[in-house]
Parts: C-alpha cells; sequence; structure tokens
C-alpha cells in the first residue's frame, strides 16, 4: 500500500491485528495510533461481552503494533458480572507493564434497544433512566460484583493510576528501544504534564487548534520505531486531517481524572 501522505489514528480489533496484513498496510499509510478494544482481562467476561477476543493473545497484539511503530490505545470496561473491586488495579498493572501507551476506560453502559439492556431490565437492575448519563462514565445499573460507588470511584482511580508518573515510566522502560521510550514518555507524560492546557483546549473547543503538535508527536514516534527497517527519509507523512471522537473522549476523561 501507498502512504496517504498523512498520519493517522484508527481503530481495530484483537482479531484484525493479528490476522493477515492489514496492521502493516494501515502502518506503511501512516497509522501511528491504534485504538484497541481487549475490553477485559477475565475470559468469563468474554464469553458475554466479546467473544471474537476469546482466545486471542493480547501481548502478540501490542507486540506486533509495536514493531511496526504503532502506538497502543487499549480500551477497557469496567462493571461486568465477573469484576471485582480488584478489577481496576488488576488492569491498569497489566496495561503497565505491557507497555500500553495511552488507555481509555469505560463503565459498562446497557444502552437502549440492546439485548444488554433487556437482560439487565428483566433482572430489575437497571436504576437510572436518564439517557445523558448513558455514556460510559456513570453507573445506571446495579453491579453484579461491587457497588455502584466502588465502580465510579474505580473507574477514575483506574485513571489516575494509569497516568501517574511512576507508571509512565514503568511503561517506558518496557520499550525496546531508547526512542521508542522516550517517545512513550512524551505521549504519555505529555497528557498529565499539560492537563490544565488540555482542559482548556476542551472546553473551548479548540482541540483543531493543536493538530500540529499532535502530528509531530505521532510522526516522531512513527519514524523512530520504523527508522529499524525503514529510512526516515522514505515516509510519506503529512498532515492529520482530523482527530477522532475517539482521541478527544480520551484527551476529556484524562483530564477529568487528574482535576
Amino acid at each position: 500500500m501507498r502512504g496517504m501522505s498523512r498520519v493517522f489514528q484508527g481503530a481495530s480489533t484483537v482479531a484484525a491485528i493479528l490476522q493477515g496484513d492489514l496492521i502493516e498496510r494501515a502502518a506503511e499509510a501512516g497509522m501511528r495510533s491504534v485504538f484497541v478494544g481487549f475490553e477485559t482481562l477475565d475470559p468469563e467476561n468474554l464469553l458475554h461481552a466479546k467473544r471474537q477476543n476469546l482466545s486471542r493473545s493480547y501481548d502478540d497484539a501490542i507486540r506486533r503494533c509495536h514493531e511496526l511503530g504503532v502506538m497502543v490505545n487499549g480500551s477497557f470496561v469496567f462493571g461486568l458480572d465477573a469484576d471485582g473491586p480488584d478489577v481496576f488495579q488488576r488492569t491498569v498493572d497489566w496495561a503497565v507493564s505491557r507497555s500500553v501507551e495511552t488507555a481509555t476506560f469505560h463503565i459498562m453502559t446497557p444502552y437502549p434497544g440492546t439485548a444488554l439492556h433487556q437482560r439487565m431490565t428483566a433482572e430489575g437492575r437497571i436504576t437510572e433512566t436518564d439517557w445523558d448519563l448513558y455514556d460510559t462514565r456513570h453507573v445506571v445499573y446495579a453491579p453484579r460484583s461491587m457497588t455502584a460507588t466502588q465502580l465510579v470511584n474505580g473507574y477514575w482511580d483506574a485513571y489516575r493510576d494509569f497516568y501517574r508518573w511512576p507508571n509512565i515510566i514503568c511503561g517506558a522502560r518496557g520499550q525496546e528501544t531508547v526512542g521508542a521510550a522516550t517517545r512513550h514518555l512524551l505521549y504519555a507524560g505529555g497528557w498529565k504534564k499539560f492537563e490544565p492546557l488540555w482542559d482548556r483546549v476542551i472546553k473551548a473547543k479548540r482541540v483543531g487548534a493543536m493538530l500540529p503538535l499532535l502530528e509531530q508527536t505521532l510522526d516522531a514516534f512513527g519514524r523512530a520505531r520504523s527508522s529499524r527497517s525503514t529510512p526516515a527519509a522514505s515516509l510519506a507523512i503529512g498532515p492529520i486531517r482530523s482527530v477522532t471522537t475517539t482521541g478527544v473522549r480520551y484527551l476529556s476523561d484524562t483530564v477529568r481524572a487528574q482535576s
């Protein structure tokens, strides 16, 4: 695949990363960060939440992305029926130990019209009908293995813990090269260090003004990793055309967790 003269962020399933050469072609085209729905580390939860991840190696998926110069934004859902109060720390520890650059956390949300919502309604577990709260940041049902307060507090604790400097440094140390470790620090640490700025930018709806900074960071990361096999001068990389909703959501939740 020829380069599209742009740097971009994408989204993928674990299966798509592990099968075929799609991830290689995306990296060649300019993808420098990928949103991956790991969702849960518990096989019992996967039976009900994301069967396609069963028997998939999360470690292999992360390794394959990193070898191609693609950062991983891991997505995790809390509040599944098998999740106890220990799920938050276990998930953060796992992501840090795998050098996942950024993480997006969610509270399980039974959206109206879905089988999950129908099941929970039948079980009498729906506790909130204000649809504005169905945003994966609020608890709108009765969790099975913890209290609603434990769930919402654990959700925000996970954001704070993952982006603490000791964990950012630990994750960076797990990278294969000094250049990759440095860029891990810059990318993950940058959001934390400049969180007041991001907060103002988001509230002012001026995220687009930060595109040059995002572009340079993503570009540098990809070139640092890809340079082991591909000369930097041969990469056809240009400006980012847009910021994805996932990216804005990630920035917004990170800022709120740190406030």
